[in-house]
């Protein structure tokens, strides 16, 4: 629990500032939060996205971590291997086009409970200046909502650098759907699982 405890000075000024300054806790380094959604409403979920955007879930939700996107992974990846961190990545989502028959992979995640490039002991980043999108806009999700932070400011206006990049996942997140339904639209993307069972090659989507 002790890895959960602030900096007390930033905490301090954290009280104090109307924008968001973030405590080093390292809560949010901790990735894998267990998802209170039963079975029934996981698959509700999942056949709503698939219906609607033809998006493909490949792992439960209590079993994925932050959004990793493909040009993130290959950089993460890289620096990785550079510095001796054993990292693995899985499969989040994915569509399939039917036109060259390709399971297209949108995202992955961070298979570990805990970022494997998160310093323990100095409750530290250790990948500051690459760390992945959805790192830099906490604790804001989107432009409108917010994460688990103990320590966030409630209003998404007392934030500053972390709004330019919730609104850079919005934008992405937007493309994409639409993006998916315009594939949808051409038949390229077909509301029909069976389709998989001809699938010839897996890609990425980058955006």
């Amino acid at each position: 629990m002790d890895e959960f405890l602030p900096n007390p000075e930033l905490e301090e000024k954290n009280k104090n500032s109307k924008i968001f300054i973030c405590t080093q806790c390292g809560e949010c380094c901790h990735i894998r939060e267990k998802k209170d959604i039963s079975e029934e409403e996981e698959k509700a979920y999942f056949s709503y996205m698939y219906n609607n955007f033809g998006i493909i879930y490949f792992a439960k939700l209590s079993d994925v971590t932050i959004t990793i996107w493909p040009e993130e992974k290959e950089v993460l990846e890289k620096i990785a291997k550079e510095k001796g961190v054993n990292i693995s990545f899985k499969s989040k989502r994915g569509y399939y086009d039917a036109e060259d028959k390709s399971l297209i992979i949108i995202d992955y995640y961070i298979d570990a409970d805990i970022c494997p490039f998160f310093n323990r002991k100095a409750k530290q980043c250790t990948i500051y200046e690459n760390r992945p999108l959805i790192c830099r806009s906490y604790p804001l999700l989107t432009t409108k909502t917010l994460g688990k932070c103990k320590y966030k400011k409630n209003d998404v206006n007392d934030y500053e650098s972390e709004k330019i990049y919730a609104k850079k996942l919005d934008e992405k997140t937007y493309k994409i759907k639409k993006l998916l339904k315009e594939m949808i639209s051409n038949k390229r993307i077909l509301l029909d699982k069976k389709d998989l069972e001809d699938v010839r090659n897996i890609k990425e989507l980058r955006i």
